[in-house]
């Protein structure tokens, strides 16, 4: 059985701007329950940003860099999102999310699949740029048309028993 990349693929995905500032990246991703997600621009995907590489950014220039953590562990519902109570904790954080837009943390040109792709090819690009998302691409049009990502590979190994024996 060839799986390929259309089959597993996520479509109608949440998409980024490349010009909304950190916070409101961020604010979408918690609303969305998702961690990161490709940015598009003028239809066209130039990168992906996710929430590592918002806490990267923040990170930079901090003297005491503030572990994120504490933050995700709490057990209750939380009204604000982790890079929020951060921002709250640490001075300038805070400037940060609303001075830093998304084409400033993105990853560029990233790693794409297309949908006729077979997965093995994908899961072995994953494991090796280790990398927990990729957009998929058409190949003729360049047009974004989903993602595939490390939990749909799993769910793919669980519902197809591809695991190879050991």
């Amino acid at each position: 059985m060839k799986i390929t990349t259309a089959d597993l693929m996520t479509t109608g995905i949440l998409v980024l701007d490349p010009d909304m500032n950190l916070h409101e990246m961020d604010t979408m991703l918690v609303r969305n329950g998702v961690s990161g997600a490709p940015v598009v621009e003028s239809g066209r995907l130039v990168g992906v940003a996710s929430q590592s590489d918002v806490i990267r950014t923040l990170w930079e220039g901090q003297q005491e860099p503030v572990h994120p953590a504490p933050y995700y562990s709490t057990g209750y519902a939380i009204p604000l999102s982790a890079f929020e109570y951060m921002a709250r904790d640490a001075p300038g954080l805070g400037d940060a999310l609303v001075s830093h837009r998304v084409r400033d943390v993105m990853t560029a040109n990233p790693v794409v699949a297309r949908p006729d792709e077979p997965i093995e090819s994908v899961a072995a690009r994953m494991l090796a740029d280790q990398i927990h998302r990729l957009p998929v691409v058409e190949e003729s049009t360049g047009e974004l048309v989903g993602i595939v990502t490390s939990l749909d590979l799993a769910g793919a190994i669980a519902k197809f028993g591809l695991a190879p024996s050991l």
